[in-house]
């Protein structure tokens, strides 16, 4: 949890940081090297920031996990799902689970299909999901009924003209639409816990499912929503052809100016750049972090308010794990507008099937969730390519 004494902690750190880097670059420009122990007190110093830049901006997301409240049916369906969970079929639970599914017009399923997560779950773990993928923070999610979902985008064309008082109107062009379907896949989670530990109250079975299942759907679906090919799974931002690049002018690494992030902020349309941002992963975001602006100011900035990002040239920055490390080729940052740019389609509900028979005396909880995703308006984005 982020206090006064961590915000505190990295406005210093950052003024030491820079500090040392103007040292370096001193040194370089008086000797052409830096000192061994300047360079060393940076990267540690960096690694110092990047800490508690993180702590001071999760800390609101953590905070900000909704409640419990449920309505008599959803407190029911928890009952009796933890009782299933713990011991088996529950009578109870098949009336809900064929209740809900009357109520949604769906087909029954039964236990071979398993049973839907109870709400408070299900929002639980979408909010972990939520968490620990920011692609899903900051893209467009809908919910969907179907694994064949499509969506209509509009090519525009449509044509006007200048007329007189008492010219003809004659007709002029429509716009054209374009349908397209969204890569949909399954996710899938099978952890296992003991009978014994079932058997044991204290065992937290809500909590197995939303800590540690939303933790392996996070880092699967965060590297599809990034890379991904589109078969049995998303179609990511950097996998899709026609978006724009900006290149570093450099063969393997990031030049030592700043011109590459201007080049990609301008080179965004400007009806994107209101709400765009930057994305990397964090040795890339060390990297960026000693880049300043023509004037000496530094461009990545900390932030001091807990839950904002840090800012890169004035726009907020994300750290992505699963983005490409600065390497001859990749493509290791993103700039763009994520809400227009990116469409997460998830299947309602996430299922369980209990599976006490495969691997005695654990019982196994096989989870899955069918979700697609895909760069919906490639304009919203613009990649850097480490070329030259």
């Amino acid at each position: 949890m982020a206090d006064l004494n961590d915000i505190a902690s990295l406005a210093s750190a950052f003024e030491e940081f820079k500090n040392t880097n103007d040292s370096r670059i001193a040194q370089i420009e008086s000797k052409g090297s830096a000192d061994v122990l300047t360079t060393e007190k940076l990267e540690r110093l960096n690694e110092v920031v990047a800490g508690l830049q993180s702590t001071v901006t999760d800390v609101a997301k953590k905070s900000n996990r909704p409640g419990a409240t449920v309505n008599a049916d959803e407190d029911a369906h928890a009952k009796a799902f933890n009782g299933f969970m713990r011991k088996g079929i529950d009578s109870n639970l098949e009336a809900l689970e064929q209740k809900a599914i009357t109520n949604t017009g769906g087909t029954p399923e039964g236990a071979n299909g398993g049973y839907l997560l109870p709400k408070q779950v299900e929002a639980g773990l979408f909010t972990q999901l939520e968490y620990l993928s920011p692609i899903r923070a900051l893209a467009s999610v809908v919910q969907v009924s179907t694994d064949d979902y499509r969506f209509l985008s509009n090519l525009h064309g449509t044509e006007a003209g200048w007329v007189g008082e008492t010219d003809a109107r004659p007709e002029t062009a429509t716009p054209t639409l374009s349908e397209t379907r969204v890569p949909m896949g399954e996710i899938y989670a099978n952890p296992g816990v003991s009978q014994r530990a079932l058997d044991d109250l204290s065992v937290n079975v809500e909590a197995l499912l939303t800590e540690e299942v939303a933790r392996v759907f996070a880092i699967k679906e965060n590297a599809a929503f990034i890379a991904g090919d589109g078969v049995n799974k998303p179609k990511g931002i950097l996998a899709t052809d026609g978006i724009a690049q900006v290149k570093t002018g450099v063969a393997a690494n990031l030049p030592a100016n700043a011109d590459f992030l201007f080049s990609m902020i301008y080179g965004l349309a400007s009806p994107y750049r209101q709400n765009a941002r930057f994305a990397c992963a964090s040795s890339t975001m060390a990297s960026v972090r000693t880049l300043k602006d023509s004037t000496g100011n530094y461009l990545w900035q900390p932030s001091l308010v807990a839950g904002q990002p840090s800012t890169l040239a004035g726009y907020a920055v994300t750290e992505l794990g699963e983005m490409d490390a600065v390497a001859a080729g990749k493509l290791p940052m993103i700039f763009g507008d994520f809400k227009q740019g990116y469409l997460i389609a998830d299947r309602i509900g996430v299922r369980v099937l209990r599976d006490p028979f495969t691997k005695k005396p654990f019982v196994l909880f096989y989870s899955t969730k069918r979700l697609g995703g895909m760069v919906k308006d490639k304009q919203a984005f613009i990649t850097l390519k480490v070329s030259a």
